[in-house]
């Protein structure tokens, strides 16, 4: 039996046991296990302390073409060794976490006024003549960073991470500090303002199809036309859809406006013979009711698939997903003519169009609008004709405003036009269902 003083050195023991599990259970709680640093669990308890703070994240570019390529093991000692680059950099008065996957962020407690874009300067002075080298493999590295001052508060990583999307649209090794004013957040206030009332839009039956004639630029006549998707508030007023199209493909409901399209399109040209053309997003090859729907809508409404051209926005990953590829090629066997729109821009890709049988090519407004007093444009467009000429299908320039873009236009082999030239976009008027 033992004695009291051994049982009370035993029950000591045991208590200094569990004590140490407990703070190494905190420490595992608070640490990421790939790098050692802090995690985001520990910043979100840190941020929300008084006093003034900077937030600057470091967003790793390339990360996922590295773990693509080279395969986790490669990205992962990537990421330690990111970890101990950003540690050897780390100022005084500020600590590091590993907030998300390629994320890092840097915590300033009480800034000095222009320390932490100093910081990130050098930062990305200093990460631009680093490699990482894993056996053979030389790996350059590069960051898009985000930065944010204010009170500590959760808002603060939003306002960080809306400058980091700003960092990144302007490329690799950029940085932006967080303005009011900034792109990104005024699109996120117009989201929140636009998702309830696209919502609601839906439910009343309030999103309408318009037409706009798209002209055969050799005879000079309005031969098709494109079906544009408009939004009536509840003041009747009519709302354009670079306002409300985001929100509904943020708020998972665009699909409902692309199928309200199709049933009033098809209500409209019920046994007619008149050809014109649906926006499809990567939204509704994604749903997978294409087929079916377009299928039923034919046969009630006594129309032909050779009829209607399906446009699809060629920067979306409809071009490149298999599933995606294999629908296309089946409303192609159906009949249905098919687009490329808005073709031209940053996203293009001309090898990956050679897997879909393009009907049309829809040059973007951007190599448009300034047709007659840009070169530049007046080549991209002459190629893009040559390009279309070559796989077999027409093109159609957007955006025709004025009687010299039309004139240019038809001198470049552009086979048809669609602009304000021609008419605005009007109402398609029909009784319903």
């Amino acid at each position: 039996m033992q004695s009291n003083d051994a049982l009370e050195e035993e029950i000591a023991r045991l208590r200094l046991e569990l004590a140490q599990k407990d703070r190494e259970a905190a420490r595992l709680r608070e640490t990421d296990r790939l790098t050692g640093l802090r995690n985001k669990h520990l910043l979100n308890e840190k941020l929300n302390k008084f006093g003034q703070k900077a937030l600057l994240v470091a967003d790793l570019s390339r990360f996922g073409t590295i773990n693509a390529v080279y395969g986790t093991k490669v990205a992962d000692y990537t990421l330690r060794q990111v970890a101990a680059i950003l540690l050897y950099n780390l100022p005084s008065n500020a600590t590091l976490y590993r907030f998300a996957g390629d994320e890092f962020v840097y915590l300033f407690d009480n800034p000095e006024p222009k320390q932490v874009e100093r910081f990130a300067k050098q930062l990305l002075g200093f990460v631009a003549q680093s490699a990482i080298i894993y056996e053979e493999i030389e790996i350059r590295i590069a960051f898009a960073i985000g930065i944010a001052y204010g009170e500590g508060s959760d808002l603060l990583l939003g306002y960080a991470m809306i400058a980091l999307q700003e960092a990144k649209a302007m490329g690799p090794n950029q940085l932006a500090v967080y303005t009011p004013e900034m792109d990104t957040f005024k699109r996120q206030k117009s989201n929140l303002y636009w998702i309830p009332r696209v919502r609601q839009a839906i439910e009343n039956e309030a999103i309408e199809s318009w037409y706009q004639p798209i002209v055969d630029n050799v005879n000079g006549v309005a031969e098709r036309c494109e079906c544009l998707a408009r939004m009536r508030d509840e003041f009747g007023a009519v709302i354009d859809p670079y306002l409300f199209l985001e929100a509904a493909e943020i708020s998972g409901i665009l699909t409902a406006i692309t199928k309200s399209i199709i049933m009033q399109s098809f209500a409209y040209f019920e046994n007619k013979k008149s050809h014109f053309s649906i926006n499809i997003t990567d939204s509704d090859f994604q749903e997978g009711y294409l087929e079916d729907m377009l299928s039923f809508r034919l046969k009630k409404h006594g129309l032909s698939a050779s009829q209607i051209t399906l446009e699809i926005v060629e920067s979306v990953r409809s071009m490149t997903i298999g599933s995606h590829i294999s629908q296309l090629t089946r409303l192609k066997e159906m009949g249905f003519l098919i687009a490329a729109d808005d073709f031209g821009v940053e996203h293009s890709n001309f090898a990956r169009l050679l897997a879909i049988d393009l009907d049309f090519i829809k040059i973007d407004k951007a190599f448009i609008c300034n047709l007659t007093s840009d070169l530049r444009s007046e080549m991209i467009v002459r190629n893009l004709v040559k390009f279309a000429q070559s796989i077999g299908a027409k093109t159609i320039a957007e955006y025709v405003s004025t009687k010299e873009i039309y004139e240019k236009v038809r001198d470049l082999g552009v086979d048809y036009s669609q602009g304000f030239f021609f008419g605005k976009p009007h109402r398609l008027i029909y009784n319903g269902e």
